[in-house]
Parts: structure tokens; sequence; C-alpha cells
């Protein structure tokens, strides 16, 4: 069968397949009747309805529909006809972006589907593929070039076969010579080891920690890699040559076979295979003394003095090493056991057992009040000399870095023999726990902790409004990972905001039992060009599952396009428009960037709900400075000046988070809320009060801001909200909480966005109006206005910083809050803003 199928009923298929032999290879193009048994699982997987699996006993595959506009995530884009997913069927793992045949020069199309006999059943229609038989292969052809060869790809694989095979045929159909250039392209991004730079007969890339590496071998081929996100694979034949000149009716073949391996000996081992070299195997059990098998060891072999090849055991601390053609050195090394070596020659068996030391083991129990279980941060921070542990990167998932989050308090995990100082920790509104563990060899030492919420929030609720993780294609964390760090910093809603993609942290909080804990909804950060001008991000969305971009809006170059096409999606629905990191000068006073006032991009402003105004601390400084050549804006500042200008955009700070070490937490919204149970917060609540600019910016700090006119009985404001006070007398309402880690000592009024000379208050010129408790001000404060003024309180710590608790890229970020403007209405004709500019209008910044 060459080029097309023959129609049969596809319910007719399903009930075949289930009894369909073992020893068949698939090919299926996913659908909602195939999703569940077919799309593999892992980290980094891509698949949607209508992309092509091969699987067999082996492993799965996808490849991604060929057709444009297919595009695996934000920055892995038209991946038509691309291996895009790949990984052991027994230990799923996925953590290929894409692998590229001919990096992308060509646009490929589907050209049918071969089988080889025994053939089991076939299905015709392009999206219902469901062909079983001991060889599959899908083929592909791109699109016509002129002065180009042609070319056609197809993916191969068949049962008992440890890779997929790829290969590329060029041709020449002209009269006049053609060059065929032998490349391919690869994206397996940060936390992966690679080969290193120079030619090869193996390239390989290896994410010990996720548990999955690939490999490529091309016969007859040397490989040249290189370096970068996207690394380009050239093909040295034994000429020499990376491109080839075809004479007319000449054409080239250049097979290559994928590997993908729980670690780097399998890779190896099938290259060894493939090249003729039945390699040799050893059967490594590692445990600890006492018997417990080590899980996570890690494994090397090196040859010549130089690393040949690693991997880690299994849950049971096993692991099949394979030992290369040349003698050489094991070490097995794990976290709190530390590490032996020993000679690796033929004298050594089939299988070899290694004892390491008992670790030391943590045994925590974390509760908050009650004695009930919470989510908890928990840091391990080595002191007299005992260095801090590295669990594993910023990409992970509870153990990172010297960090564990635990989603209700209780773990074990072992750690090196030593002295820690260690900080329990649960967001700003619990104080953190500081204190000491002398871990010995082969002990339990436990960890026992009560975490005290001293922060009364009532009636508000602490959001993040903007996060990442691996979905996003601009990093690669776990969404797991970003999950537990939100939970863990007790942010109690948080949309699921991907790049270019509608995503929910839903499955995640199922997963761990912690939906009452945490609020959300599907979103998207809407990323198109120029950076960083449109970003814009909008919950709650609609998710249509396993469709491109999960069903979301396409980005546009034009910022006014995009942000229109976002505000209208479904249907023009009811929800928030964020305006991410903006370039306040840019997008309201210099549309073409020429540093000359123009309307901006003037579109934009009508369709955002609320814009993001981070940094807060340098709401005290102006509007602009010039640093060298640069023209640098203070976001904070130029949001005030807006408001003067009449622009009633409310504030927010998000943390924009891509990893999960300490990523979220640093940065948060207090948003009025009818409950205080995440639990029960409705979504479409969040939105109306963010809206209205019911919300306190922070950085840590509980500010609470309200304005009272006349007497006891006079009318009330929050942020956010309109009130007239017709004689211009209003009281204040200061109040400011911090837990046991972080202080503020001053509070500053601001009125039309000016700071008051006389509404500052600190605590060393007015120390009576500070507290050394968790209330740190509570005072009620007399405005007299001359006019209508909208009213900004600001509470920062300016002696005090958020310390070790944040981790160690915000240790030094003062605690920080800033309310959002209650609007006073002095002469009774309504707000008017004073039109300020509070100093020299914005342009873009840059150099």
């Amino acid at each position: 069968m060459n080029g097309g199928l023959t129609r049969r009923a596809f319910g007719l298929l399903l009930l075949i397949g289930c009894a369909a032999p073992a020893w068949a290879a698939d090919l299926v193009a996913l659908s909602p009747q195939t999703w569940e048994r077919y799309v593999p699982h892992g980290k980094e997987v891509d698949a949607i309805y209508g992309d092509f699996v091969l699987v067999n006993d082996r492993l799965v595959s996808v490849v991604a529909s060929p057709k444009r506009g297919r595009n695996a995530n934000m920055t892995v884009r038209e991946v038509g006809g691309c291996l895009i997913d790949l990984t052991r069927r027994d230990r799923q793992s996925d953590q290929l972006s894409a692998f590229y045949p001919g990096a992308q020069l060509r646009e490929l199309r589907f050209a049918g589907i071969e089988v080889e006999a025994p053939k089991v059943y076939e299905a015709a229609e392009l999206d219902r593929v469901f062909v079983r038989a001991r060889r599959v292969v899908l083929r592909l052809v791109a699109l016509p070039r002129e002065k180009a060869p042609d070319v056609e790809v197809t993916y191969a694989l068949e049962d008992g076969w440890p890779h997929v095979l790829v290969t590329t045929t060029f041709s020449n159909p002209g009269t006049t010579p053609v060059d065929a250039e032998l490349i391919d392209a690869v994206r397996a991004d940060r936390s992966f080891e690679r080969s290193p730079e120079g030619s090869s007969r193996l390239f390989w890339a290896y994410d010990r920690h996720f548990g999955q590496a690939y490999g490529v071998t091309a016969m007859g081929h040397e490989i040249r890699g290189s370096s970068g996100r996207q690394m380009l694979l050239r093909y040295q034949n034994r000429e020499g040559k990376v491109a080839v000149r075809l004479a007319p009716g000449e054409t080239y073949r250049l097979e290559r076979r994928v590997i993908p391996g729980a670690h780097l000996f399998e890779i190896q081992q099938v290259a060894a295979r493939l090249a003729g070299d039945p390699g040799r195997l050893i059967r490594l059990n590692v445990k600890e003394t006492g018997g417990h098998p080590i899980a996570e060891a890690d494994v090397v072999v090196s040859q010549g003095g130089k690393p040949w090849a690693w991997g880690r055991t299994d849950e049971k601390g096993v692991l099949q090493v394979a030992t290369g053609a040349e003698a050489g050195e094991l070490t097995v090394s794990a976290l709190g056991h530390g590490s032996r070596s020993m000679p690796l020659g033929a004298e050594v068996g089939d299988s070899l057992a290694v004892e390491l030391p008992a670790a030391g083991t943590i045994v925590a129990q974390i509760t908050d009040e009650k004695g009930g279980p919470i989510p908890c941060k928990v840091q391990f921070l080595g002191r007299d000399g005992t260095k801090s542990p590295d669990f594993g990167p910023d990409s992970g998932e509870h153990a990172i870095k010297n960090v564990y989050y635990s989603h209700d308090g209780r773990f074990r995990r072992k750690l090196e023999p030593g002295f820690y100082d260690v900080i329990v920790s649960y967001g700003p509104e619990y104080d953190a726990v500081f204190t000491q563990l002398h871990v010995e060899r082969g002990q339990e030492s436990a960890l026992k902790a009560k975490l005290v919420r001293s922060v009364k929030s009532e009636g508000w609720i602490s959001t993040d409004y903007h996060s990442h993780s691996s979905p996003s294609g601009d990093n690669t964390s776990s969404q797991l990972g970003r999950v537990l760090n939100l939970l863990c910093e007790q942010v109690e809603f948080a949309p699921c905001t991907e790049h270019n993609r509608l995503s929910t942290y839903e499955p995640h909080l199922r997963r761990l039992g912690a939906e009452a804990r945490m609020a959300t909804c599907v979103g998207i950060e809407l990323t198109g060009q120029p950076l960083p001008l449109n970003h814009q991000n909008a919950f709650p969305m609609i998710i249509r599952p396993h469709t491109q971009d999960n069903g979301g809006p396409t980005s546009d170059n034009d910022p006014e396009v995009q942000i229109e096409r976002l505000a209208l999606w479904d249907g023009g629905s009811e929800k928030l428009v964020q305006v991410n990191h903006p370039d306040m000068g840019w997008m309201f006073g210099d549309r073409n960037g020429d540093s000359r006032p123009d309307a901006g991009f003037s579109g934009m402003h009508g369709k955002m709900d609320v814009v993001e105004v981070h940094p807060l601390h340098t709401i005290f400084e102006p509007p602009t400075s010039r640093p060298g050549r640069a023209t640098r804006n203070n976001t904070v500042v130029n949001w005030l000046q807006l408001l003067n200008r009449g622009f009633r955009i409310p504030g927010v700070v998000n943390t924009d988070a891509h990893y999960n070490f300490h990523g979220s937490g640093w940065l948060r919204n207090y948003v009025k809320s009818p409950t205080d149970d995440p639990a029960q917060v409705q979504t479409l609540d969040v939105v109306r009060a963010s809206e209205r600019g019911n919300l306190v910016m922070s950085s840590g700090p509980f500010l609470e801001v309200g304005l009272r006119t006349g007497e006891e009985n006079g009318s009330k404001a929050i942020p956010g909200e309109n009130v007239k006070a017709q004689d211009g007398r209003a009281t204040l309402r200061v109040k400011v909480q911090c837990p046991n880690w972080f202080d503020i000592d001053r509070v500053q009024v601001f009125l039309n966005g000016r700071p008051a000379d006389k509404l500052n208050f600190t605590r060393k010129n007015t120390p009576q109006f500070f507290s050394t408790q968790t209330i740190k001000f509570d005072q009620e404060i007399p405005l007299k206005l001359d006019r209508d003024a909208h009213v900004i309180v600001v509470a920062i710590g300016e002696h005090s910083r958020l310390g070790a608790v944040m981790g160690p890229e915000h240790t030094d970020d003062r605690p920080v809050a800033v309310s959002n403007p209650i609007f006073v209405d002095v002469d009774g004709g309504g707000f008017q803003p004073n039109g300020d500019t509070l100093g020299e209008l914005p342009v873009k910044g840059g150099l």
C-alpha cells in the first residue's frame, strides 16, 4: 500500500485493536477515540488531535501533523512533519521539544502510509488513521522548490526496534545539478547535557533529573553537533562532505536512527548494537549499609579519565550499565550516601553489587495551628562546614536545589550528615519557623514545626495573575512544580497563563488533593512582537483540549489587533485583560519609538482592564532616568502619571515566574473577595474586583486602606472606589500587618501621585505610630483636601528586607505594599483628574 489507504469501519478497528497481537507496530492518528490509549506522557508532550503516533513494544513517538501553523509551543514553531514527542514505553517521560528533519529548511506534507505484512487492519480518513502491521511507515514530501532537490521524509517503526528510523531521500528530477544539505536540528532544552562539540558517530542529549535521554546515529556518516538552544546536526559522509551535489536523475538517502532511553547507558548500548557491536551490560544493584536499595544514585563510567556514559538507578536501586569497549572506572554516588569508585574491567561479572554508607534522613511533620496538614516550603542551608544540598534543577517539582515543596507538610528526605539551618514557611501571612538540625549518618532526624497564621486578611485573597511553566515554550519548568510553588507560598488564586496556549492547573491540584487550597482557572498570555510591549494575559478562557494551542487565539505583531482579538475571544466573554510588563512611554506616548511624544498605541487603551506596574519600591523615584545612553522608565510612577491624565487603569503586580526555585510568592495582589475560602472563590468575582481596582499590590506586607468622609457614619471607600467629600475632609484608615520575618518602617500617603510631606510617617520620626508586633501600623489619618484627589498609600520597609525566606534572588528585596487609588470627589462634580504630569512624560525606553 503506497500513497493512500482503503476505507473500513473505524468502530470495527477499535474492537479489533483490543485483541491485536503484541508483536505489531501501530501508526495512529490521534483523535478523541485514540487519545487516552496512545498519547505519551511526560513534561514536554505537545501532541494534539491529528498528529501521528508510531508505537511498538519499546517506544512511543509522535510526528506532528504536516501542515502550516502546527506549533508545538511559542518557541518550537512550524513543527509540521517533525518528531515532537519520543519516550520509552515502559518509563514514559517525554522531554523532547522537537527533532526537525532538514532543520526546517523545507515544508512537509502528508504523502501516504506504507505497511509491511502481516497487516492487521487499516483505516482511510487522514484524521482517523489506525494501522497495525509488523512495520509501519509514515511518508511525507516537501513542497517543491526551484533549484532544489525533491525531498521525501519517512518515519518507520518495526516491532522490537528501540529507535525510530528517519529517512530523507533527496532526488534531482531536473536537468541541472542541485545541492542537498545533510542537516537536522534538535530542541532538547535547559537541563539536558549534550554531546561534546565535534564529530562523532553518536549525538546524544540526556536529562538525568527527568530520566530521559536521546541519541541520533546515521549509518555511514559522522555527526557534527552545534551548541545553542536549537542544536544543528550536520552529517558528514565518507567523503567528508555535509552537502552533496546531485546530478540530474541522481538520488541520495540519509538514514538516522533516533533513540529514546531512560539514561545515557541505554543510548550507548543501542548505538553500539546498531554499529554491529553487541556490547556488554552489567546489572548494577546499589544498596546502603543495611540492605535498603538506593534510588536515583548517580552512576558514571569513565574511560581514559573522561566520563563516557552515566545514568541513575531506578526505585529498586538497579541500573543496566553499558561498559563500552575499553576498561574503565565505575563511580557511584548518591545524596547523603557519599560515593565509591572501582575499576571496571573484564573480571567484573554480569552483575555487580555496590554498597554505600547509609544516609541521614529527615522526617518532616509540619502542621498548622490545629495540628493539621499544611503546604509549606522548607529550605535546608548547610552550616559549620556542611554544604547546602542540591536536590535537583530549578525546573523540578517537590525537590529543587536546597528547597523542598510539600503540599501537606509531611515528607522524608535524605541528607548528607552535618549541620543545617532550616527555614519553614508558608507565604507572608504566616510566621516562618527558623530552626537547626543535626543530621547523623544512618539516623532519622525529626523536623517538626507548627506554622502560625499571624496576619489576618479577612475579606481579601492573595493572587498572582502571571506565571509560566514548560508549555509556554520559553522554559522547561514542570507545571506540577509551578503549582507546588504557588501552593506553598499561599497564593489563593492563580490562573494558568502559559504563553500562546490555553492550559489549566486543575489536574495538578486534583493530584495533590489541594483543590480547596488554591482557586484557579484557564487563562493565557498572548505573546507577540514587539517585545516587551505586546504581551497580554486574559482569564477566564474556554479551553478546547488537544487542539492547536488548546483553542487559544493567535498572536499578532500589531498590539492593537492582538489585544482586541484577545478581548473579543470566546464570543466576547467576560474576562480580565491584563497588559504585562509594559514600557509605559512606548505604549501611551511614543508609538513609533522616535522619542517624540504622540498618542502611542491608543487602540489598546480601552481594551486593557489592569496593567502590571512593578517594581513597587521605585515609587519614590523620578518617572524617567537616563543612566548612560539609556532611557529607563519607572513603571509604577508612569502609572501615577497616567492616573493624573485620566487613564483609570488599576495596577497589579505579578511574579511572571518561569522557574520553580522561589519563582512564585515574592509578589502578589490582595484582592477584595466575598469569601476567604479558596474553595469558594468564583473567578468572575476576582475579575470584577480587579477591574474595579479593589486591590492592593504587595511584595509581602498586608496593607488595608479605607477612607471615610465626614463623621463616623460617613461614606466609605476602599481602593478602586469613588467617594464624595464635599468639604474636603476625610479620614484615612491605614493598617499594615507583617509576619515575623520582615518589617515596615514607613507609611506614605500619595495625593494625586505626589507624596504628601505632612502624611509621611516613619518609625524614626513618628515611633508612636509603629509597633513591633504583627500589626505594624494601625492609624486613622485626617485628610483636608482642597480639590479632587486620588489617594494611594505606600507601606515600605526601607531598612528591612524579605530575607532568606524568599530565596537568594529576592533576599534583598524591600517589603513594600501599594494600594490602588481611592478617588475622592471634593467639589461634587464627579472626580476629575488634575492633569499633573509629575515631571517629564515618558517616551520609549532603551537606548
